[in-house]
């Protein structure tokens, strides 16, 4: 029984730090969108006949793609945190912390937001305080082990938007308001002219990716506390 425990702390051990990599790697893709988009626009205003567009398009969507299977990556490992049949309590205190990782990126994806346009960084906090809000909210109720969707579900950061749990609905509606609100608030600057479409992009790219932070983190922590429920009346 004891071997069996200790290899399974290793295995989640091992899986949580994979997928902390995993997701700093994709939040870090994320955060420097600026660095890239500008060549992209200077290709496109130009307009290179030597196949540096094409070449610059394919590595947009190559970034693209390796932010998917980075995403997926975390997602996967985060999944093998709680296998069937583990024995209650052994990672109850890993389920209830797992959404601090993904937390410590909505400053970051700020921080660079502000320094990339302050109006965008504004927008953007605004968002992140009303998903705070509607933490608050939720963080006034029990944990409880009753749900529309699994806690795995949760803890992978599947979309929360349309699902019978009322905390994750919030939460969805929320994200989703806010994404809108900074992209048109990015088209006002871009029309205006006050945003280059190269910042533009990157802006809003980041914006959402720091909304996402925020989002992710709050569906892991009430996913956390009701999977750590879960471990303690042995029905995980």
């Amino acid at each position: 029984m004891a071997s069996s425990i200790a290899r399974h702390v290793a295995a989640s051990r091992s899986a949580l730090i994979r997928s902390i990599l995993f997701g700093a790697a994709a939040n870090l893709l994320v955060a420097g969108t600026a660095l890239y988009a500008r060549p992209l626009q200077d290709a496109l205003w130009t307009g290179a006949g030597d196949g540096g567009l094409l070449l610059l398009v394919a590595i947009a969507l190559g970034l693209f793609a390796l932010h998917a299977l980075l995403d997926f990556g975390q997602s996967r490992e985060l999944a093998r945190l709680v296998p069937t049949g583990v024995v209650p309590g052994v990672s109850a205190g890993w389920l209830e912390r797992l959404w601090l990782p993904e937390a410590a990126w909505a400053p970051v994806h700020l921080a660079v937001l502000a320094l990339l346009n302050p109006l965008m960084g504004a927008m953007a906090l605004a968002g992140i305080t009303a998903l705070a809000a509607t933490i608050a909210v939720g963080a006034t109720g029990p944990a409880s082990a009753i749900g529309g969707q699994s806690p795995l579900t949760r803890l992978a950061g599947a979309d929360s938007f349309g699902c019978t749990d009322g905390f994750l609905a919030g939460l969805g509606f929320c994200e989703t308001v806010y994404r809108v609100l900074i992209v048109g608030l990015g088209a006002a600057l871009l029309v205006r002219g006050d945003l280059e479409p190269g910042l533009f992009a990157a802006t809003s790219l980041i914006g959402i990716a720091a909304m996402r932070a925020a989002a992710r983190a709050a569906a892991r922590w009430h996913g956390g506390r009701q999977a750590a429920v879960m471990l303690s009346v042995g029905r995980m």
